[in-house]
């Protein structure tokens, strides 16, 4: 939790202006030395901070939506501007990212834009998967020499 912590009060203090955000749901385990999260949200938009296994990651949901439906900080950054990445740990430049562009993604996660928006999500996350392992994913069929 410390290593989430850290990066969020020295990359990340533009969320608590105004009172935006609010921290919502925590966890800490022991395994993996320390895993954790860290849930924050504003009216709009939900972030889930991870540390597993040392590395930082982010995810996002619109506040309206179930608890399974989470997109990775490089796949809304690709939303918005079209280039894939070739890292999804969270690091200085997301964190830049979010702080220009957090109107913009909470504008993404109305629930007047969602639909489209996890529509747009989705096929983003098909063509990583496809553009990592060269295929479609759910449609592998068996090699027929095999």
């Amino acid at each position: 939790m410390h290593q989430i912590l850290a990066f969020i009060v020295s990359r990340m203090a533009f969320l608590w202006e105004s009172a935006k955000f609010k921290i919502v749901d925590s966890e800490v385990s022991v395994s993996n030395g320390g895993d954790a999260l860290l849930v924050v949200e504003s009216k709009v938009l939900r972030m889930r901070f991870v540390r597993d296994r040392g590395q930082l990651l982010l995810d996002l949901q619109p506040v309206s939506a179930s608890g399974v439906e989470w997109y990775s900080i490089d796949l809304i950054r690709r939303l918005l501007t079209g280039v894939p990445e070739t890292s999804s740990l969270l690091d200085e430049s997301y964190s830049d990212f979010l702080c220009d562009h957090m109107s913009e993604i909470e504008g993404r996660f109305v629930p007047g834009a969602w639909s489209e928006s996890r529509a747009s999500l989705e096929r983003l996350k098909e063509l990583r998967f496809r553009q990592m392992f060269g295929r479609v994913h759910g449609t592998e069929t068996p090699d027929a020499n095999s």
